[in-house]
């Protein structure tokens, strides 16, 4: 083979080793992005999906029907000019505030994540939380109602606010079981959530 010959080869060679190597580093490069964004996809889906449960049972324990003493506790200058009568329905009172705070806690903290989660999904998720969000917000409403109709110190008002409440279905209390409409209508809208999050995390139900 000739000395030009031999020149060429090797340059063919040459290139061929470039190609490869390029090739290799761009193979290695995808890996890595898709490894990365994989990784990030599962943390944000794991994280979400634990702020989903917290953010459900905080509202489950919205309408748990039993009251503890410690939630319907007033301070001393709110008690001391009231009856006993008085003191008990402030309490109720004191007390769904209370157990709407620390769903709000939860509420919060779900919901920064849905703002990550749109700005590196889109909005899908957002969209199937909100028949959870129209639930809780159905729930607060029947809540303030609720108050309203039973808690008031005008009889009148009193009584147009059950009228209103008539016309709603009685989400109050939570049967603490399946049988339960909230929970049942909660539930069935959770799965979809639950699927897709699922889907991120690599894993289907």
């Amino acid at each position: 083979m000739s000395p030009e010959a031999w020149s060429a080869l090797a340059n063919w060679m040459m290139a061929i080793s470039a190609a490869a190597g390029a090739i290799a580093a761009y193979v290695g490069l995808n890996a890595w992005k898709n490894q990365s964004i994989w990784q990030a996809d599962h943390e944000l889906a794991r994280k979400t999906l634990v702020a989903l449960y917290r953010y459900r049972d905080s509202l489950y324990s919205v309408r748990h029907p039993a009251m503890r003493n410690d939630e319907m506790r007033l301070e001393e200058e709110d008690a001391q000019h009231l009856n006993e009568d008085q003191k008990r329905k402030q309490g109720v009172i004191v007390a769904y505030a209370r157990r709407w705070e620390r769903h709000s806690n939860a509420k919060n903290a779900l919901d920064a994540l849905l703002i990550e989660a749109d700005a590196v999904w889109g909005e899908d998720l957002s969209n199937l939380v909100k028949p959870l969000r129209d639930l809780e917000h159905e729930l607060f409403v029947y809540i303030m109602l609720h108050l309203d109709a039973h808690f008031r110190n005008n009889a009148d008002l009193q009584n147009s606010y059950r009228e209103i409440l008539k016309k709603k279905r009685d989400i109050l209390y939570d049967l603490l079981s399946e049988d339960d409409e909230f929970r049942k209508d909660f539930s069935h809208h959770l799965s979809a959530v639950e699927d897709y999050l699922r889907d991120k995390l690599g894993r289907s139900t």
